[in-house]
């Protein structure tokens, strides 16, 4: 059994978090040259908060927790792995987990989480959490109307937040505490992997409000965690909207998507790969620019390099086959990874010059 991460590794791990362009203190990051200029569409922003993390190129290896059954998806061009989000039972160990678990990905060379955790039918402690950070009451948590709720329901849910909200008084500026009080696993194991992650330098999608929930507790402990972080839905509840402004994260989309089933995450990474494709196209007959190739911090990727438990599919990134998900040919059409990371080359010389933190 795994011992609980204790307070001062968990400090140790939030000290270790800086934005994408190396500071700890900024909430947003700045822009890396050879991307689109501030300004344009939805899709433009992802391209830039991609090239900050990652760089140019496509993802190529994309971890996914979530439970197997849930959600939908069509196909995409980056090979994700699934894993199911299966937190201990015994909530001492979660926190321990979420941060070994984020390091395993980061140690096979993930470029991308997908944090996808549903929300169980009488659940409330992501709501008390999120209440209590926030500064609201049992009302304003819950919100007026909430969709799907009848009267009664909601009334009971009001009260179960409030008595929650009892317990936790007192720790909204102490998120240690606070989770261990609530003593909810799948709280602590998302936060040590989204804190982990951030500490690794390596991009997650939220995906419903316990993977926001979750978000904003690491935020609490790391400010600067929330530039590694891409919110995939806005949901309907308004305690949701609340977080994400707080982290001050726009969603990806606006569709009402409350359940963390993984329908959020799936079409968020398929928006990011049109955006990532729509750029490199839009590049093509610009000059070459040094930083082509280059990840986040300025470290090379190497060319034509896909990471697969399969042979590579002629140079091309691999789509989706996996449980509960269809397999198919990609929406887009093939493109070569030697094609995508063409520059990368050119990038070597310059990489070895830049003074900007590596990647994990």
């Amino acid at each position: 059994m795994m011992g609980a991460v204790q307070e001062e590794e968990l400090t140790r791990i939030a000290a270790l978090v800086t934005t994408p362009d190396g500071s700890s203190g900024g909430m947003r990051a700045r822009p890396r040259g050879g991307v689109p200029t501030p300004g344009g569409d939805r899709l433009d922003e992802l391209t830039r908060w991609w090239a900050s993390v990652v760089g140019r190129q496509l993802p190529q290896r994309v971890e996914h927790f979530w439970l197997p059954g849930t959600g939908t998806s069509g196909p995409v061009r980056s090979q994700v792995v699934l894993h199911r989000f299966t937190a201990p039972k015994d909530a001492a160990d979660a926190l321990d987990w979420g941060v070994a678990t984020a390091d395993d990905a980061v140690d096979d060379g993930t470029d991308l989480l997908l944090l996808s955790i549903p929300v169980a039918p009488h659940d409330t402690a992501w709501q008390i959490a999120a209440a209590q950070v926030l500064g609201l009451d049992a009302v304003e948590a819950m919100g007026w109307p909430q969709p799907g709720v009848g009267d009664p329901a909601w009334i009971e849910r009001v009260a179960r937040i409030r008595d929650g909200l009892k317990v936790v008084r007192g720790n909204r500026r102490d998120p240690y505490r606070l989770m261990h009080l609530l003593d909810h696993r799948e709280l602590l194991a998302g936060t040590g992997l989204l804190l982990q992650a951030a500490a690794r330098r390596t991009p997650a999608v939220l995906d419903g409000p316990v993977a926001i929930t979750c978000a904003l507790l690491a935020a609490r402990l790391a400010p600067a965690a929330h530039s590694w972080w891409l919110a995939a839905d806005s949901g309907r509840a308004v305690l949701t909207r609340r977080m994400l402004d707080e982290l001050r994260l726009t969603a990806v989309t606006d569709l009402g998507l409350d359940d963390g089933d993984g329908t959020g995450a799936r079409l968020t990474l398929q928006l990011l790969e049109t955006a990532v494709l729509r750029a490199q196209e839009r590049q093509e007959d610009e000059p070459e620019d040094t930083d082509a190739g280059t990840g986040a911090g300025g470290e090379p990727r190497e060319s034509g390099t896909v990471v697969a438990e399969a042979a590579a599919l002629d140079g091309a990134v691999p789509v989706l086959a996996g449980p509960g998900f269809e397999s198919g040919t990609s929406a887009f059409e093939t493109v070569s990874t030697d094609q995508v990371s063409e520059d990368s080359a050119a990038a070597d010389q310059a990489a070895a010059d830049d003074g900007t933190p590596e990647r994990r």
